[in-house]
């Protein structure tokens, strides 16, 4: 029997806003790990939240998921600080300390998108809304 894998709307509707800017942070990771701009992740969000907002799905789910997808090259920019911390001359204590912080950084290089993914997946939604779409369901209807 095959193995059979599907998608949620969201996250069919995620990929579709965050592939592309995925590609942009990428690029701007390999060209300068200083100046990482998360402006395509806003656009997928909006985008994303709005169509999943179409077929009764929740723009905010879609929006953050966009930002974990076009977040998560941003962590390439953490490899030179994982190369220099073992070769500072410091005790081991704070060399494992180094890596809890360098790890911190990574996780809010990637909840930074993520923020922003949500709030323009609400947004995107909120204009799908305006534009005479479903609202979803509240539990008790």
């Amino acid at each position: 029997m095959p193995l059979q894998f599907e998608l949620s709307k969201t996250w069919k509707y995620a990929l579709i806003g965050g592939v592309v800017p995925a590609l942009f942070t990428l690029a701007d990771v390999l060209r300068s790990s200083s100046d990482i701009t998360f402006q395509g992740v806003v656009l997928g969000g909006v985008v994303s939240g709005y169509l999943v907002k179409r077929h009764g799905g929740t723009g905010t789910a879609a929006g953050v998921r966009v930002g974990l997808i076009g977040g998560i090259p941003a962590l390439w920019s953490l490899k030179e600080a994982f190369l220099i911390v073992p070769t500072i001359p410091n005790p081991l204590w704070f060399q494992i300390v180094s890596v809890g912080i360098v790890m911190s950084i990574g996780a809010l290089i990637v909840a930074l998108p993520m923020l922003c993914g949500s709030l323009a997946g609400r947004f995107g939604g909120w204009l799908a809304e305006r534009q005479g779409h479903p609202r979803v369901p509240t539990a008790g209807s």
